[in-house]
C-alpha cells in the first residue's frame, strides 16, 4: 500500500504542475512581481518555470540567490533557500548557461518541494501505520488525503509546506518509534525551515514528564532524569531557529545602527518581523475587512474542531485532565465505523490531538488566519480525521448524512485544489 500511496502523490504532482503550467500560459498573471525578480521569460521553460513564483516563493528565491538583505525577510527561514542554491549551483549548474542563474535556482526549489511531497506521503502513510496498526486502511486513506490537500499549487511550488511536512512526520514516526534523539535531529532541521517546529518538543515533555505523573508511575529520580533528557531533546530541537535568531542578531545588533527588537529579552528578530511587517499577533486579525478571510479558512477549521471534538468526546475527563482521571467506559460498537473511531480515539494519539488543538487555538488566534489551509499541511490529525469520514461515508453501512459529509469533504479538496492552482498560477489570492 505505501507504494500506492507513493504513485497516487506523483500523480497528484503532474496533474497539479500540468494544470498550473497550461492555466498561466493560458490567462497570464495578474501581478508582474515575477517578472521583476527574474526578468521577463525569454523561453518557453522560463515561462513554465515562472508559474511557480509567487508570493513567499519570490522571497525565498530571492534569499536562495542573494542571501537575506532586508529585515522583512527573515520571516523566511534559510534551509529551503539554501538547499535549493546547493542543488543549483551542482547537480543543475549546467543549466546556468541555458535558462540563467534564478530559473535554476527556481526549479531547483520546485524539484526539491516535489519530491519532498511524494516523500511526505509515505511518512504520512508509515506514521499512521505506527499510531494506528489495527486499521490500516487509516494509513493508506490518510495518504490520499494529504496526495489531495487543498493548497496543492503552494505544496508543488517554492514553498516550505512539502519538507517540513516530511521532516515533521519523520520526527513524528521515530518519536512513535522511542527514537527521539532521531526525532529531535529532524525537528531540529525542521525548525530551520519553520518556526512553529519548535512546539514538537511538547512530545518529549508528553513522554518523558506528563505521562509518568497522571499514571503515578513515577519517582523523583526519575522524573529529574526525565527532565535532564527532555531538555536536551528540546535544545536540539530548538537548534535550527536558535541558530537563525542567532544569525540575525549578528547581523542587526553589533553595528552603530542597533535595531529597536536587539533591546528586548529574548531578542528574537522573528517575533519583531511577524508583528511589525506582517501584523501576525493576538487577535491582530480580528478586524470587520478580515471576515472573507475567516469564511476562507472555515472549512478547516471546522474539520479540525470535528477531529478533535471525536477524539475528545470519547472521554472528555480523560482528554481534559491528560489522562489523569477518566468516565466510567461505554462498551464499543460492532462494525468498521465504529471500529475506525475506535482506533482514532486511542491513547497512542493523544500528543497528536493535543498539538492540532494547540495549533488550531493559535492559528485562528495569533495568524493571518487563511494561512491555516497550509499551516495545517504537517498536522496529521487533519487527514486522520478525513480518512475517518472517507471510510466511514463510503463504506457499506453508511447513513445518508456520513456519505453526504465524506462527499462533502472530498468535493471541498478537490474543488478547492483546482481553483486554488489557476489563482496561484494567475498570481490572484487567496496567498
Amino acid at each position: 500500500m505505501l507504494r500506492r500511496v507513493y504513485a497516487f502523490a506523483a500523480t497528484s504532482r503532474v496533474l497539479v504542475i500540468s494544470v498550473g503550467i497550461a492555466s498561466f500560459l493560458w490567462t497570464g498573471t495578474y501581478d508582474s512581481s515575477a517578472d521583476l525578480e527574474l526578468g521577463p521569460p525569454e523561453s518557453w521553460a522560463q515561462s513554465c518555470l515562472n508559474t511557480f513564483l509567487r508570493w513567499d516563493a519570490i522571497y525565498f528565491n530571492h534569499i536562495a540567490n542573494r542571501g537575506y538583505i532586508y529585515e522583512q525577510q527573515h520571516a523566511f527561514f534559510p534551509l529551503l533557500p539554501l538547499c535549493a542554491r546547493v542543488l543549483a549551483n551542482t547537480v543543475l549548474a549546467p543549466l546556468h548557461s541555458l535558462i540563467g542563474t534564478e530559473y535554476t535556482t527556481l526549479l531547483a526549489g520546485i524539484l526539491i518541494t516535489n519530491v519532498a511531497f511524494v516523500l511526505a506521503a509515505g511518512a504520512l502513510y508509515q506514521l499512521t501505520r505506527a499510531v494506528f496498526p489495527q486499521q490500516p486502511a487509516l494509513a493508506t486513506v490518510a495518504g490520499y488525503a494529504f496526495a489531495l490537500s487543498p493548497p496543492a499549487m503552494f505544496m508543488s511550488s517554492l514553498y516550505t509546506e512539502s519538507p517540513f511536512a516530511l521532516l515533521t512526520f519523520w520526527g513524528m514516526l521515530q518519536y512513535v518509534r522511542k527514537r527521539y534523539l532521531l526525532a529531535a535531529l529532524l525537528w531540529g532541521l525542521a525548525s530551520a525551515m519553520r518556526s512553529n517546529a519548535i512546539i514538537y518538543a511538547g512530545f518529549f515533555v508528553f513522554d518523558a514528564l506528563v505521562l509518568p505523573i497522571v499514571s503515578r508511575h513515577w519517582s523523583v529520580g526519575k522524573l529529574l532524569v526525565n527532565l535532564i533528557t527532555t531538555l536536551l531533546y528540546s535544545l536540539v530541537t530548538f537548534s535550527g531557529f536558535v541558530g537563525v535568531q542567532y544569525y540575525g542578531y549578528t547581523q542587526y545588533c553589533q553595528g552603530e545602527l542597533v535595531r529597536p527588537w536587539c533591546d528586548q529579552q529574548p531578542p528574537l528578530l522573528y517575533g519583531y518581523v511577524q508583528k511589525v511587517y506582517w501584523n501576525n499577533g493576538l487577535f491582530a486579525y480580528y478586524e470587520l475587512k478580515q471576515i472573507p478571510n475567516f469564511l476562507l479558512a472555515a472549512p478547516i477549521i471546522a474539520l479540525s474542531a470535528g477531529g478533535i471534538w471525536l477524539y475528545a468526546s470519547k472521554d472528555w475527563t480523560q482528554f481534559l485532565t491528560l489522562g489523569a482521571l477518566t468516565s466510567p467506559k461505554t462498551e464499543p460498537k460492532d462494525g468498521l465505523g465504529a471500529a475506525i473511531i475506535a482506533e482514532y480515539t486511542s491513547k497512542t494519539a493523544a500528543p497528536f490531538i493535543y498539538l492540532w488543538a494547540f495549533l488550531l487555538v493559535y492559528a485562528t488566534t495569533c495568524m493571518h488566519v487563511q494561512v491555516i489551509l497550509r499551516f495545517f499541511t504537517s498536522v496529521p490529525g487533519l487527514y486522520w480525521f478525513t480518512a475517518v469520514l472517507w471510510i466511514r461515508g463510503y463504506g457499506e453501512h453508511a447513513t445518508s448524512h456520513q456519505r453526504w459529509t465524506a462527499n462533502a469533504v472530498l468535493s471541498y479538496y478537490v474543488l478547492y485544489g483546482l481553483v486554488g492552482i489557476v489563482l496561484f498560477a494567475a498570481f490572484l489570492p487567496p496567498a
